[in-house]
């Protein structure tokens, strides 16, 4: 077979595939996607053709269903939970307050202002951009340990809705 007839073939085959696409989209429904507007084909159920369906009630009353027994079930667990984070905090609390300052003169006055920052804020009730920049001014003098307390102070707080934040919370 020379080229020509390739060519041809190839050509023929082509065509009978184009003419085939035309035929099948002539043929599809006007309510499809290729028209502009889209409508959905939604199966008709008759009213009693569904048999052994489970009848599902209102939205929020099945909500309020899973909201009540998870609270049951749940209970005994969230208790625990929060008396150990209240234990916690209270430790890493006064471990805080107890720590001395690992260096001189410098350190001890950050650490003293740092716990100022804080319980000023504790004391108002709300953290701002304010607190953090001033916090963030004597972090460098402080030791890792003292600023983990403080960090376990301030969203200990947070967390107990004792201190609400407004703006951005420190990154020591």
């Amino acid at each position: 077979m020379d080229s020509g007839h390739c060519k041809f073939l190839l050509t023929g085959i082509i065509l009978v595939q184009i003419i085939g696409f035309v035929v099948l989209w002539m043929r599809i429904p006007a309510a499809t996607p290729r028209t502009a507007g889209v409508v959905p084909v939604v199966p008709r159920v008759v009213p009693g053709s569904i048999k052994f369906a489970a009848k599902i009630p209102q939205d929020q009353v099945l909500r309020q269903a899973i909201a009540s027994v998870l609270k049951q079930q749940l209970a005994p667990y969230l208790a625990q939970l929060a008396g150990t984070q209240r234990e916690r905090l209270k430790e890493a609390q006064t471990s805080m307050t107890s720590l001395p300052p690992p260096g001189g003169p410098a350190d001890m006055r950050a650490a003293r202002r740092s716990n100022e920052i804080v319980d000023q804020a504790l004391a108002s009730g709300v953290w701002t951009d304010a607190d953090s920049s001033a916090l963030l001014q004597v972090a460098p003098r402080l030791s890792e340990r003292q600023r983990e307390g403080l960090l376990n102070k301030i969203f200990g707080a947070i967390n107990n809705q004792e201190l609400k934040p407004v703006g951005s919370l420190p990154s020591l």
